[in-house]
């Protein structure tokens, strides 16, 4: 269409003559189209804006806000897209808009429980562990190096310790592939072979070797009867003489054995049991017989409590009366104790500690007493010899003319017809003080004529009875010329025992017994020449 424009003055209303003709031309842009108002994409593949796909030229996309969308803007799950066509020339938009609902698939990655898988190359053997091994939850999984690698791998990549494995999930029916990979950890398990400084093993069938004895280098080993057994032997199995047992290294997390095993020969060795001369054997109690004392014939032997006693006993160890004694041989090579014990049966002789009479050890030093006087109050409890000492054990043996000691200890020690003696010896302790029918004999004079008879005046057993007596004697003046105690002799009739002689005449003279509250004695004596 054409249309006429004519200008008017404002200010008058007038308006111009001529008029100038205008013609109008209107410019429509189709919107584009689409093949499918809803298109779907794989959430792996980072769908953006510039992945919709409309028919049409110089598209301009909106979201759903009527905001314009760059090229790079990441598509939405769910969401409505509106497109606009742009003539090139004009630039002119067309006025409707093409939508576009897009749906963007998720698909789960796989799944497992074991992120972390141990492999032992025991199961494997000659054929290593591939990705195919791997333990997981999927319908078509896809395997990977690493995180963002675009190489699939094959199920029979061989596995490497330590490894990382991605595993994708790839979704055949839709066509889309996991946007995350699930990773697993490879550990394999392949223990050493073990090893050991003696693979032909000696043991004692006193012993009862088991398989637990059995030695290695290794502190975490199964054994097998052979080579290819798959049945582990108990660790309280018995031993077989010359048997093979075969060891496979055990990692102690897993249990994974090593793929070799070590072979151990066995040898179970015995040893000759001793000998014994006799089984009854007979020492002297007071002897004090040790085990070392036994008597038996072999070498290294070792004595025991009971047969079946794993406590040695000490040569040192009193033997006891009645008890028995077991003993082994030990083999100095091998260092093996006989598998067989012999048993000697112990008794200790005692002929018993003597007995004593009654006040058996009381006598007086009046009768100067000797050993042979006290031994006659002694009695053997057995029948044998008596024999004195003056200490038991380790003393003195005593002769019977011994004189007695007021205060004294002896010990009397039976000895029978096997020689041997008492283990405890009867203790006398001898008192010399029991002398109540003995009494001092005082004379009424003396005649020291240097003849030998009768030179000193003598109180009889005074000195004996009474040693801390004292005798003074006085003149018919009353002064004292002489005393007689326990260090000074009788008055032999001088002056102060060393001085003029005293004349013939009466003279006086006081006991002082000074034992048992005795009171003294005045008497008088005849000094004769």
């Amino acid at each position: 269409s054409v249309y006429s424009a004519a200008q008017t003055d404002e200010t008058t209303g007038c308006e111009s003559v001529s008029k100038t003709d205008v013609t109008v031309s209107i410019i429509t842009v189709q919107p584009p189209t689409v093949a499918e108002t809803t298109q779907t994409f794989c959430e792996i593949d980072n769908p953006t804006v510039a992945s919709l796909s409309p028919s049409g030229a110089n598209i301009i996309w909106y979201d759903a806000d009527g905001n314009q969308l760059a090229t790079d803007t990441a598509l939405v799950d769910g969401s409505v897209y509106s497109a606009a066509q742009t003539d090139e020339t004009t630039g002119c938009e067309s006025v409707s808009r093409t939508e576009v609902t897009v749906s963007i698939i998720t698909v789960e990655p796989p799944t497992t429980t074991e992120s972390t898988q141990t492999f032992c190359m025991i199961d494997y053997q000659t054929v290593s562990p591939t990705i195919a091994d791997l333990s997981i939850t999927g319908t078509n999984v896809i395997w990977y190096a690493d995180e963002t690698s675009t190489t699939p791998l094959p199920l029979t990549e061989v596995l490497v310790n330590g490894e990382d494995y991605w595993a994708a999930e790839d979704d055949v029916t839709v066509g889309c592939m996991s946007a995350s990979r699930l990773v697993i950890n490879v550990v394999i398990i392949d223990p050493q072979t073990p090893t050991t400084a003696e693979v032909a093993q000696t043991f004692c069938v006193v012993n009862n070797p088991t398989v637990g004895d059995l030695s290695t280098n290794s502190t975490n080993v199964q054994w097998y009867a052979d080579e290819t057994s798959t049945t582990p032997l108990d660790p309280s199995e018995a031993l077989i003489d010359g048997e093979d047992y075969w060891a496979a290294e055990a990692d102690e997390t897993t249990g994974c054995e090593s793929i070799g095993r070590l072979q151990i020969t066995v040898t179970i060795t015995d040893t000759e049991p001793a000998t014994v001369s006799s089984s009854d054997q007979t020492f002297c109690a007071s002897e004090e017989p040790t085990v070392s004392d036994l008597n038996i014939t072999g070498n290294g032997i070792v004595w025991y409590n009971t047969e079946t006693d794993t406590t040695p006993l000490n040569g040192d160890e009193l033997l006891i009366d009645g008890e028995d004694y077991w003993a082994v041989q030990t083999n100095q090579t091998t260092g093996c104790e006989s598998s067989e014990r012999v048993v000697v049966n112990v008794s200790l002789t005692d002929p018993g500690t003597p007995t004593i009479i009654s006040l058996g050890n009381e006598f007086c030093k009046i009768d100067e007493p000797t050993l042979n006087d006290l031994n006659a109050n002694v009695t053997a409890l057995s029948g044998g010899t008596i024999k004195w000492y003056d200490a038991y054990p380790g003393g003195n043996e005593l002769s019977l003319s011994e004189p007695l000691f007021e205060g004294e200890t002896y010990y009397a020690v039976e000895t029978n017809s096997e020689n041997c003696s008492s283990l405890t010896a009867l203790e006398v302790t001898v008192t010399l003080e029991s002398c109540d029918e003995y009494d001092v004999e005082i004379y009424d004079g003396f005649s020291p004529t240097g003849n030998g008879v009768n030179d000193t005046f003598t109180i009889k057993y005074l000195r004996e009875l009474y040693p801390d007596f004292e005798v003074k004697f006085y003149n018919r003046w009353g002064k004292e010329i002489y005393t007689a105690n326990a260090s000074k002799p009788d008055w032999n009739g001088r002056l102060n025992g060393n001085d003029n002689m005293a004349p013939a005449g009466v003279y006086y003279f006081i006991i002082y017994f000074n034992k048992n509250n005795r009171k003294p004695i005045q008497r008088s004596l005849y000094l004769s020449r």
